[in-house]
Parts: structure tokens; C-alpha cells; sequence
């Protein structure tokens, strides 16, 4: 039997990210925009491997069973993914707002974050398949969410 719990929306007074701020202390803006940094270039480093891999002939393609498999589970994340930012950038949807304030840190590190899960499926997929298209995809997701989520001064 499955049983469903509903909580009621989170208001601002009731928010725990005003009581996470000590906890959150060191994410300042001058660290936002490394971490930023720091994802595009582990990103960046691990597409350059997966192409340097396929480019001296090491690795072979998967069935095309596999492949399929893996482009199934790429159109669910890249729903998911996509309708998250969407969701962030536009609606702002009580799940947004309960996902902030649970989390406590900026949205624009939570963007990021969907963007690089994006483009490290498609450095997974290329690594698999030799196929690239997800992976420059992926990464231009990345860079539109760095675009979109800029760091903000005081967040």
C-alpha cells in the first residue's frame, strides 16, 4: 500500500534557509563563480578524454541494443533536466520554492547542476556510443544555464 504524505507550502517565515545561512557561510559570490568555473572544466576535461579515447581508436561502440537503452534513459533526464530549469527560470512552481528553501543554496548553483548532469550524459553517451551529439548538446545546456543563473552580488 502506498501512502501519500502532503505537506503544506513552505512560506518565507517559515523557510530554512535563513537558518542554513551560517551553514551556507563560505558560498559566497567570488566562490559561486569558481565553482562555476570548476564544473565546466571537469566538464570540459571529461568530454576531452572520452574524445582523445575514441580518437586513438581504444574503445569500440555498444550494441545497438545498449544504445537504445541509453538513449531511453537520455530522453528522461534531458525531460526532467529541462523542465526543472524551465520550471526555475519561468514558473517558479511551489516544488521550486520547497526545493530552495530545503536545500539553502542559491538557485543558480541548483541550475548548474542540472545543466552538468546534462552534459556529463552525453559525455556518458559518447563515451558508449561514439556519437557526439548528446555530449556538444550538453554542454550547450550547460552554458546557456551559466547564461540564464548568472552569479548574483548578495545571494
Amino acid at each position: 500500500m502506498v501512502r501519500m504524505v502532503f505537506h503544506p507550502p513552505v512560506t518565507e517565515a517559515e523557510s530554512p534557509v535563513r537558518a542554513d545561512s551560517a551553514r551556507y557561510s563560505w558560498l559566497t559570490t567570488e566562490r559561486q563563480t569558481h565553482l562555476r568555473g570548476v564544473l565546466l572544466g571537469i566538464t570540459l576535461f571529461f568530454g576531452l578524454v572520452v574524445w582523445v579515447w575514441h580518437s586513438v581508436g581504444a574503445g569500440s561502440p555498444h550494441s545497438g541494443d545498449f544504445a537504445r537503452k541509453l538513449r531511453i534513459v537520455g530522453i528522461m533526464t534531458w525531460l526532467y533536466a529541462l523542465v526543472q530549469i524551465l520550471d526555475m527560470r519561468f514558473v517558479n512552481s511551489a516544488i521550486t520554492r520547497r526545493r530552495r528553501a530545503s536545500m539553502g543554496i542559491p538557485e543558480s548553483i541548483i541550475a548548474w547542476l542540472f545543466g552538468q548532469m546534462l552534459a556529463w550524459f552525453g559525455i556518458a553517451y559518447y563515451a558508449f556510443t561514439e556519437d557526439a551529439r548528446w555530449s556538444i548538446a550538453g554542454l550547450a545546456v550547460l552554458l546557456v544555464t551559466f547564461a540564464a543563473f548568472p552569479v548574483k552580488r548578495g545571494e
